[in-house]
């Protein structure tokens, strides 16, 4: 078989298994998983730590990561309309360096905690026009090596709005991978729809995947879900599109949520969601309080086999100030909020975070030979020590290189 790139020596690969075992990688891809010695130009001595795909972060901002730093004090605690009208200043002076450099930061530190992939979603609107777009691509670009970033435009402020459809189009020939929307941006229910059907037609005519952020609230009458499933099923791309948030759906009554749910199923969708966010969703005045407490039905939708992709959202920004970039956070939050602390579920959990998210960008992960060497180790012989003990990544590797090494030793003195 000749010299291996790089070979991880005395790891854990089944969750909270008592041996270890050897995997090699060569031109990106894991070749040779077993016990027998191998030669490699580099290894990596697990020490029996838990090996596993790396994390794929299914949804954040990066052009909107670190504007905490640009906020004064009076600008916290606002309404969700009072924010977006905030981000529209900031979005005036928007410098495609500062934007890249801030996202980078941002990119860093997700990858020094296990981040391999990520989508980003990237404000395409007549008010920044396209200096988002421009800077994440050229980040892309840039940082392959570190982590893959794919990026889906996202028209913050309505896609209706004269001007803006044809920026998506622009920034979908500059190559930005999938098509983004949020209907609720838009004035009333004939307009939200329509904003629906439109980003379906651009996925369709650029032969794009499609994610839209729906429903985002606590109210039972906000519910294009059923639409955007109706829609989905139709177009024979269900597999192509994924829905993000769907607080809503954890609202309504359980026959109608049920029903959607199955729709979801059968056309094929993903389901994203983004834990920490989520959570601080204000519930409307007058609503019950629900026992899945601001985050979807996620176990209903993983006993129906949908794809549930986990996700961090905001990174310290106007909408969610306290986030870090941190996918093993994210698992702990959705462990506690939606009670998912039985046997197996911290293994649900890291699915979501890692093979789910690969599903949804196309990516091959996994242990097995010929999926992609994007790896990391982790602080513990099982998921559940994992996330119980101070978590932490030990190490990342993408392509079959190491990227990042954190030595996490504590020493009392």
């Amino acid at each position: 078989m000749g010299v291996y790139d790089l070979a991880i020596r005395n790891a854990t690969v089944k969750d909270g298994a008592a041996s270890t075992c050897d995997i090699a990688a060569r031109d990106g891809r894991i070749v040779s998983p077993g016990t027998g010695k191998v030669d490699a130009r580099e290894e990596i001595d697990a020490g029996g730590r838990l090996l596993s795909p790396g994390f794929v972060n299914g949804h954040c901002h990066l052009d909107k990561s670190d504007l905490l730093s640009r906020m004064e004090p009076g600008d916290f605690g606002k309404s969700l309309e009072e924010n977006r009208e905030l981000l529209k200043k900031f979005k005036k002076g928007y410098e495609r360096a500062e934007l890249k450099a801030r996202a980078l930061g941002v990119l860093r530190e997700m990858a020094a905690q296990g981040v391999t992939a990520l989508r980003s979603q990237v404000d395409v609107d007549t008010t920044a026009g396209l200096v988002p777009a421009e800077a994440l691509i050229e980040l892309r670009d840039e940082c392959g090596r570190l982590v893959h970033l794919s990026l889906c435009a996202f028209p913050q402020e309505g896609v209706l709005r004269p001007g803006t459809r044809e920026l998506m189009e622009e920034a979908l020939k500059l190559g930005v991978e999938a098509v983004g929307g949020n209907p609720y941006v838009e004035a009333g229910e004939e307009e939200r729809r329509r904003h629906v059907d439109v980003l379906f037609e651009l996925a369709a005519a650029y032969d794009r995947d499609l994610e839209i952020q729906v429903d985002e609230s606590n109210s039972p009458g906000d519910f294009l879900l059923p639409y955007i499933v109706e829609k989905a099923s139709a177009s024979g791309r269900g597999s192509r599109v994924a829905v993000t948030h769907c607080i809503s759906l954890a609202a309504v009554e359980d026959a109608r949520a049920l029903a959607v749910m199955d729709g979801i199923a059968g056309a094929g969708m993903s389901v994203i969601v983004t834990p920490s966010c989520n959570m601080i969703t204000r519930f409307p005045e007058g609503v019950l309080r629900r026992g899945a407490n601001s985050i979807t039905r996620v176990k209903d939708l993983l006993e129906r086999g949908v794809n549930v992709v986990l996700g961090t959202d905001n990174v310290r920004d106007i909408f969610y100030p306290l986030g870090n970039g941190s996918m093993l956070r994210e698992m702990h939050v959705a462990a506690v909020a939606l009670r998912m602390t039985a046997a197996g579920d911290a293994r649900r959990l890291l699915e979501m975070a890692t093979l789910a998210g690969a599903r949804l960008l196309g990516l091959e992960y996994g242990l097995e030979p010929g999926c992609a060497a994007d790896l990391m180790l982790m602080e513990g012989r099982s998921m559940r020590g994992v996330l119980s003990g101070a978590a932490s990544v030990a190490c990342v590797v993408r392509g079959g290189r190491p990227v990042v090494r954190t030595d996490s030793r504590v020493r009392f003195t």
